[in-house]
C-alpha cells in the first residue's frame, strides 16, 4: 500500500494522549463512610469491573477512529503497476502520409484515429505530438486536441529511423520519466522497418491501422509528345490495384473549361494510357481529372502550357549559313544575322541562342560577351574555323584548348543516343548508317561527346549549354551538311536554348526554374494562387531569374509566376506518387513488439497498467463506523 501524502502518518504518533488520558487517572478519589454498605461491596465491585471493561473498549474504539481518520487523509491506495507510480511522458507519433486517406467505412483511416485519439487522451496526464512536417510539444492535452483537429495530409516522406531519432531526442530532455513512445500508422513498406528498438530504454508500441479492402487508381504522369504548330498530344499514365475493376473516365480541363473526356481500361499489368489530342496553345490553368474512391490525392494532375514563343537565334558567320538559315526558320525561331564586325550587342546580349560559324577572329570584347551570354543562360553553338585556335574562348567556356590539329579524313561513327541533347528523337539506334566524314579536324581532351570519330575522338560535345564542334562543316572539309544528322543536332541545339518549363514539378523536390523577366533592384518574383503567396528562392540575370523551390512549402496546383501585379506566366506542381503503393508492412506477427489494432486497445491497456486503487473512502467508513460503537458503548454499555 501507498500514500499520497506520507507526512501525514506522523499524525499516528497522537493516538499516545488518549492512551494517556484512559490509562492514568487525572482525577483522586476522596473516600466517604457510610453506615450499613456492607451489603453494597459485591454490587459495587461487580459495577467497577464493568466500568473498567466499557472504558478500555472505548479505548481502542477511539483509538481506530483516529487512526483510520489520520490514514484517510494521507490518501492509500494500491497501484495496479510499477507503471502507475512513476512520472510518465507519452510521444504519439500520428502518420499523416497521403496513404492514411485510405477509406475506413464512412470516414479516412486518419480522421478514425484522429477521433478515437480526442476520446481517449486524458486532461491529467502530459502527452506530446509528432507528425511527418510537425512537432508539438510543451501544449496542455486542451491544446494539443485543438492541434489535432487542425492537421492536414503533407507529401513529406519520413523513415522510422528519423522518426526514432525524434523520439529519442525528445526524451532526452526527460531522463528519469517513464517513457511510452506510441506510433499510429498504416505501416507502410516505405517506412523502412523494423530497426533496433533497443539502447535508449523506450517503450514502443504500435498501431497498425490498415483498409481492410481498397482499390485505388492513380494518375501517374503526363507528358506532351508529336508536337507540331497546330496540334499537340497529351499523353496520360494510369495505375491501379485492381485491373479487373470498371473504365475509369479521364477528363483534361482549362481552369473549368472541358477540353477532352474519355474512358480507359486497364491491362492485366495493372497499367493504361490515354492520349488526348489538343490545340497547341496555352492552356494556362490544365488539370486532368479522375473519380476514385480509393486515395483523393492522385486523382488529380496540374499542368499548364504556355505560350509558344519563338527561340531567339544569333548567327555571326562568315559566308556559309544558309544551312543555318533553313534549318533555325518561323514560328519556332527568329534569326538574326550578322558578320564578324558588325554585331549588335543588344542582340547578342538577348539571344537564346549564339552560332559562331567559323568565324577567323575572335576579339576580346566578343568573348566577354559571349561569356556573359553563357552565364545569363543563352545556349552557344561554335563552328570553329582552320585559321584560329580558339583557346581564350574555349578556357572561359570551360573547355579545353585543341590539342591537335589533325589533317586527315576521319569518319564519325559514333551517336550518344542517351545524350539529353538526342534522347528520344530517334525511333530507331541505326549503327551501319552513312558515315559523314572530315578532312581537317582538331583533338579535344575531353571524356563526354555527342558525337564521336571512329578513332573515339569528339565531333561534338558540349559543356555548360555551350557545343563545340571540333571541324569546320563548310563543304570543302565535310559532308556533314549532306547527312540526316544535321537537321535533328542543330534543331534540338534550338530548341533546347530556349529552356521552356516543365509541364509540371513535383513538390518535394528542389527545382530549379529559369523565368523570362528583368527585375529591378528592389523586385522579387512571387508564386501565387488563391490563398496562397510565396516567395521563392531567387537570383536575378539580366534577362532572367532563376527560382528555387527546395525550401517552399508547396501544394499542388497550379501558381501564377508573379512580379507585384504583373503576370509573367504559370507553374504547376504535384505530389509525388509513391504513396498510392498500397502495400503494407506485417507487424502483428511480430512478438517482440508491443502491436495494437486501434487505439482504443492501446488506451484501454495503458489506463488499466496506471490505474491506482484508492482506498481513503474505505477508511472514512471506518472511521464512521468506529464513531457509531462508540456511541452505542457510551449508551448502552453500562
Amino acid at each position: 500500500m501507498h500514500f499520497q501524502h506520507p507526512e501525514l502518518l506522523y499524525a499516528l504518533f497522537l493516538l499516545i494522549i488518549p492512551l494517556i488520558v484512559h490509562l492514568f487517572r487525572l482525577r483522586r478519589f476522596q473516600k466517604e463512610d457510610f453506615t450499613n454498605v456492607k451489603f453494597l461491596k459485591k454490587v459495587i465491585q461487580e459495577t467497577r469491573k464493568s466500568s473498567r471493561l466499557k472504558k478500555f473498549l472505548i479505548l481502542i474504539t477511539r483509538l481506530l477512529l483516529l487512526a483510520c481518520l489520520i490514514l484517510a487523509f494521507a490518501q492509500p491506495f494500491l497501484p495496479a503497476s510499477d507503471k502507475a507510480l512513476s512520472d510518465t511522458k507519452t510521444l504519439i507519433y500520428l502518420d499523416n502520409s497521403f496513404s492514411m486517406q485510405a477509406s475506413d467505412g464512412q470516414s479516412t483511416i486518419f480522421q478514425r484515429v484522429v477521433n478515437q485519439l480526442l476520446e481517449n487522451l486524458d486532461d491529467e496526464n502530459d502527452y506530446a505530438l509528432l507528425t511527418n512536417n510537425g512537432e508539438f510539444y510543451k501544449r496542455s492535452t486542451p491544446e494539443l486536441k485543438d492541434e489535432l483537429q487542425n492537421i492536414e495530409f503533407t507529401d513529406d516522406k519520413t523513415d522510422f529511423r528519423e522518426i526514432k531519432l525524434k523520439a529519442e531526442n525528445y526524451f532526452k530532455d526527460h531522463p528519469f520519466a517513464e517513457k511510452e513512445f506510441i506510433l499510429i500508422s498504416d505501416f507502410p513498406q516505405t517506412l523502412d522497418f523494423p530497426v533496433d528498438l533497443e539502447g535508449k530504454k523506450i517503450n514502443y508500441h504500435f498501431v497498425q491501422k490498415t483498409p481492410e479492402d481498397i482499390t485505388n487508381i492513380s494518375l501517374d504522369s503526363a507528358y506532351v509528345s508529336d508536337t507540331n504548330p497546330e496540334n499537340l498530344s497529351l499523353n496520360i499514365r494510369l495505375s491501379t490495384n485492381n485491373p479487373e475493376g470498371q473504365p475509369v473516365v479521364v477528363s483534361v480541363l482549362d481552369g473549368e473549361k472541358l477540353l477532352g473526356r474519355n474512358s480507359v481500361q486497364f491491362e492485366e499489368d495493372n497499367k493504361a494510357e490515354i492520349s488526348f489530342r489538343l490545340q497547341n496553345r496555352s492552356i494556362p490553368n490544365g488539370r486532368i481529372e479522375i473519380d476514385d474512391s480509393g486515395l483523393r490525392y492522385d486523382n488529380k494532375i496540374f499542368f499548364n502550357i504556355p505560350d509558344r514563343r519563338a527561340a531567339k537565334v544569333v548567327i555571326i558567320s562568315n559566308g556559309e549559313d544558309e544551312f543555318l538559315q533553313r534549318i533555325y526558320t518561323e514560328p519556332e525561331f527568329e534569326i538574326f544575322l550578322f558578320g564578324p564586325s558588325q554585331i549588335d550587342f543588344n542582340q547578342l546580349n538577348s539571344a537564346n541562342l549564339i552560332v559562331l560559324n567559323e568565324i577567323d577572329q575572335l576579339p576580346s570584347s566578343l568573348i566577354n560577351n559571349l561569356a556573359n551570354a553563357q552565364s545569363n543562360g543563352a545556349s552557344l553553338l561554335i563552328i570553329p574555323s582552320e585559321q584560329t585556335s580558339y583557346e581564350q574562348l574555349l578556357n572561359r567556356l570551360g573547355f579545353p584548348a585543341f590539342s591537335q590539329k589533325v589533317a586527315s579524313e576521319r569518319l564519325i561513327t559514333s551517336i550518344e543516343y542517351d545524350h539529353p541533347l538526342l534522347e528520344g528523337v530517334f525511333e530507331d539506334r541505326t549503327e551501319n548508317f552513312e558515315y559523314p566524314k572530315v578532312l581537317n579536324s582538331y583533338n579535344l581532351a575531353v571524356p563526354d561527346a555527342i558525337l564521336r570519330y571512329e578513332d573515339n575522338q569528339p565531333f561534338l560535345t558540349e559543356s555548360n549549354s555551350a557545343y563545340l564542334f571540333t571541324a569546320p562543316l563548310n563543304i570543302d572539309n565535310s559532308n556533314f551538311k549532306n547527312s540526316p544528322l544535321i537537321v535533328p543536332v542543330f534543331y534540338q541545339i534550338g530548341l533546347q536554348a530556349l529552356k521552356k518549363n516543365q509541364l509540371y514539378y513535383q513538390t518535394d523536390r528542389e527545382n530549379k526554374i529559369d523565368i523570362a523577366a528583368e527585375l529591378g533592384k528592389d523586385q522579387v518574383l512571387h508564386l501565387k494562387k488563391p490563398d496562397t503567396d510565396l516567395i521563392p528562392q531567387q537570383q536575378n540575370y539580366s534577362t532572367r531569374v532563376e527560382i528555387n523551390t527546395g525550401n517552399l512549402p508547396l501544394e499542388a496546383g497550379n501558381y501564377e509566376v508573379s512580379n507585384g501585379n504583373s503576370g509573367l506566366g504559370n507553374l504547376s506542381f504535384n505530389y509525388d506518387r509513391k504513396e498510392s503503393n498500397l502495400n503494407y508492412l506485417d507487424i502483428s506477427d511480430n512478438r517482440d513488439l508491443h502491436t495494437y489494432n486501434s487505439v482504443e486497445e492501446y488506451f484501454s491497456e495503458a489506463n488499466a497498467a496506471s490505474q491506482i486503487n484508492a482506498l481513503w473512502k474505505w477508511f472514512v467508513i471506518f472511521a464512521l463506523f468506529f464513531l457509531a460503537i462508540e456511541m452505542l458503548l457510551i449508551k448502552f454499555l453500562k
